[in-house]
């Protein structure tokens, strides 16, 4: 029997109700045939009564019920329905039985031998099928068959012969009881049957179930309860695929927060993670029903909003996620305020397929970093002739001959109060014989995006240091690192070996560092700057002032020197603010036993004003622009020339 057969029973119950359902209108149709066939044989011979009123009732009534029977075959019913439905049934077909043997034994007295053939071969039919019809109704079916036995008992006892009858009685007691266990073995591998079948579907509803957890267990960030980086590009791809099918526009969006990992590392990774909930929690309320949020890892978090694409409405959005985030957020005691940062970019507009729109994203989002923070930029044709071009840049990056196309110019860092250069920052430049002069603001960014700025950095290191060895022992280098360079002890350990094989002493070299490539990854960073300075280099902050870190992280890290943004000197005339920001920053630093550096510094004024307020180490274009290689020579050179002309002018 197949399975389909009691498909959506829940119980052996249900399973017999279903079963017998869709048999038992077939069952009732045969029985009909039964009682016509007997009816007709009969017709010649006995009275029309006899033949045709219990006929005349029970067809009718058995072709209602078959037809009311085969309307119920897809319908389950409760267990107990349905054990009330075939306790009934059981009963009544109990009756109709006993009364259809006694009318085919009553009508027999009018029939011939050939009569008599026909009514025992019906009867005889009638056992079978009621035995294994009603296997669902074991008692019912045992009850019924024993009828249609003793009826054949009866109907042989007719027969002249004693014998005949004797082997009628004998076949029909052996066949009823063989018949009787074949039905019972068929009915015991019913249930076992449905007994597996149910056990089966039962465990495949808890393997289902199991499965859907495990795949919102996959799916969701287990630390902000919203969708994590794979539901996000999963939910993406099925996004794109809608918004080709349908014309409708989409729009892919990234929002970095400003300022978490100095709370995470400052307050510890308990308030950190209490952090980004309550922030995911604001994020997914302010956007609302414009969209879904999920959480990339990190400080990152993504939306998808579907049916908007226009730049001013997007724009918007931004902005009111920004106002959101930059609220000041209560954690436990703690009032703490962050900012963050939003890149844009839509489906068809910019790109339509995930990873270009994830791109796009991201580029908008760095271009709204690098400009300012706290702001919204949506892609557009400005930035995809920059992604072009920055595309061309790294292909020409990684096919260049380093060594032949990248230089360094020198700017020095001069200590103002003695007209002395103490440090000669190395630049780099690149001169490429496809694109040209290429800017160091172009280059260096995309080699930094790319991670090709650790390829970059061992060569220009070598070249900085070949050029210290024509300087006098007092003029050290300052040379920059990125956040690749100090993140993996493979590669400082080999600018280390580039060091030692120079034959300059590690005390003439200075290696600079940002804010920002160190909290790239804070922990290893603070290991691999204690490698530098061990070989006796000194370590430099570059650009204090602009970044995130907190003054407990400052503290950890092995610094000789913090070099103060020369975005503080721009306005240092005339700005109040800018004069006690960089007073204060000269303050830290003494009382840290930090030298300090200021760049930026391009007049007599703003020398003036630096000087006035303890400042003595000066960058900028007021001494020098960067210079090549060849230059330096000469420009060390009028140092003396004008010291020594001061010193004679003094005496």
């Amino acid at each position: 029997m197949s399975g389909d057969h009691f498909k959506g029973a829940g119980s052996v119950e249900q399973a017999r109700f279903h079963t017998l359902a869709r048999i038992w209108p077939a069952l009732y149709v045969a029985l009909v045939g039964d009682m016509l066939a007997v009816a007709l044989v009969h017709a010649p011979s006995a009275p029309w009564w006899a033949c045709f009123i219990l006929p005349g009732v029970l067809v009718p009534k058995a072709l209602i019920w078959a037809v009311r029977w085969y309307r119920k075959r897809n319908i389950i019913p409760s267990d107990e329905d349905c054990t009330k439905a075939l306790r009934f049934l059981g009963w009544e077909i109990g009756a109709w039985i006993a009364v259809i043997v006694g009318w085919e034994a009553y009508i027999s007295q009018w029939g011939n031998t050939e009569t008599l053939v026909v009514l025992m071969l019906c009867m005889a039919g009638q056992m079978v099928f009621i035995l294994f019809g009603l296997l669902q109704l074991r008692g019912a079916s045992l009850v019924s068959g024993a009828f249609c036995a003793l009826g054949l008992m009866y109907l042989g006892s007719t027969i002249g012969s004693r014998q005949g009858a004797l082997a009628i009685a004998a076949v029909l007691t052996f066949g009823f009881a063989g018949l009787a266990l074949v039905a019972r073995a068929y009915f015991s591998d019913f249930s076992s049957l449905v007994s597996s079948r149910l056990t089966l579907e039962a465990k495949a509803e808890e393997i289902q179930a199991l499965s859907e957890k495990n795949f919102a267990l996959a799916n969701t960030d287990a630390l902000t309860d919203i969708g994590n980086r794979r539901s996000c590009f999963h939910d993406l791809e099925k996004a794109l695929e809608t918004s080709a099918r349908t014309g409708r526009p989409l729009a892919f969006g990234i929002l970095d927060l400003d300022g978490f990992k100095a709370v995470n590392d400052s307050n510890g990774h308990v308030v950190g993670d209490r952090l980004l909930h309550a922030m995911a929690a604001r994020v997914r309320t302010t956007l609302g029903s414009r969209g879904h949020v999920y959480r990339l890892g990190g400080d990152e978090f993504a939306f998808i909003i579907v049916g908007e694409d226009a730049p001013e409405h997007l724009l918007q959005i931004g902005d009111d996620l920004i106002a959101s985030v930059h609220s000041p957020i209560q954690v436990g005691e703690l009032r703490l305020l962050l900012g963050g940062s939003i890149g844009f970019a839509s489906c068809p507009r910019n790109a339509d397929n995930a990873e270009d729109l994830y791109d796009r994203a991201d580029y908008a989002l760095f271009h709204a970093k690098r400009t300012g923070r706290l702001k919204t930029v949506v892609f557009d044709e400005e930035h995809e002739r920059s992604v072009r071009q920055t595309a061309l840049i790294e292909r020409s990056l990684r096919s260049a001959d380093l060594a032949a196309e990248f230089f360094l110019t020198f700017q020095p860092i001069v200590d103002s109060h003695q007209d002395r250069t103490m440090l000669l920052e190395c630049l780099a430049r690149w001169q490429s014989p496809t694109l040209g002069f290429v800017s160091p603001g172009q280059f260096i960014v995309v080699a930094e995006q790319s991670g090709f700025i650790s390829t970059l950095t061992p060569v220009l290191l070598e070249k900085a240091l070949r050029a210290a060895k024509q300087w006098p022992e007092e003029v050290g280098i300052s040379f920059n690192l990125s956040g690749h360079d100090i993140v993996a002890p493979e590669k400082v350990l080999n600018l280390i070996a580039i060091l030692m094989r120079s034959g300059i002493s590690p005390r003439r070299v200075e290696f600079e560092v940002t804010e920002t490539a160190i909290m790239m990854n804070l922990d290893q960073a603070l290991a691999n700057l204690h490698l530098l300075k061990n070989t006796g280099a000194r370590i430099s902050l570059d650009d204090f002032g602009t970044g995130y870190s907190s003054l407990s992280q400052i503290q950890k890290l092995p610094l000789d020197k913090i070099k103060v943004d020369g975005s503080f000197v721009r306005d240092l005339e005339s700005n109040e603010a800018s004069r006690k920001i960089v007073s204060s920053v000269s303050a830290l630093s003494r009382d840290l036993a930090l030298a300090c550096v200021v760049e930026g510094v391009e007049t007599r004024e703003q020398l003036d004003i630096l000087q006035g307020i303890g400042c003595s180490l000066i960058q900028g274009y007021f001494y020098s622009k960067p210079m090549r290689e060849a230059d330096v020579g000469a420009f060390l050179d009028q140092q003396d020339v004008t010291r020594e002309l001061a010193r004679a002018a003094r005496t």
